[in-house]
């Protein structure tokens, strides 16, 4: 007897929960978006201190944990158990980088959310940090190409 399974939304996983990803291709080398990644971009869109390297590191605000590395391939990817200031729970957030031709595509990914809403507006989030990742990297190098990705 087969059973009929209902589609499931967009962004529901079995065990993960609601998650998201964004990528975008930006006009850099993936050893440079590595390095602003980690010492720039990351600590910024996080709201910590710094972004360390090391399995296990904690990563904080003045004196507060606001989360901790969990997996860190160094100039590939960085993952993180972490608690964003708009929300009241722990969700995990990924950065994999990927050479591509002249640049690098750089892509989000973060799961543990609760519910459509919440990943709608991750989603716009990280879309809009992205979008203007790359208009800031284009306008450093003078390139206007798309590399939207």
């Amino acid at each position: 007897m087969e059973t009929e399974l209902e589609p499931t939304p967009p962004g529901l996983t079995r065990d993960a929960g609601w998650q998201l990803g964004v990528r975008r291709t930006v006009p850099a080398h993936v050893d440079e978006v590595w390095r602003r990644l980690l010492s720039e971009w990351l600590p910024a869109w996080l709201g910590v201190d710094s972004v360390p390297q090391m399995v296990g590191a904690p990563l904080r605000s003045g004196g507060s944990l606001h989360g901790r590395i969990v997996g860190c391939h160094v100039g590939r990817r960085v993952r993180v158990r972490w608690t964003p200031r708009t929300l009241d729970h722990e969700t995990v957030f990924q950065v994999t980088l990927q050479e591509a031709g002249e640049g690098t595509v750089l892509a989000v990914h973060q799961e543990r959310l609760l519910g459509a809403a919440e990943r709608q507006a991750l989603l716009e989030h990280w879309t809009t940090m992205l979008d203007a990742l790359v208009v800031q990297l284009r306008a450093e190098r003078g390139t206007s190409q798309d590399l939207r990705g």
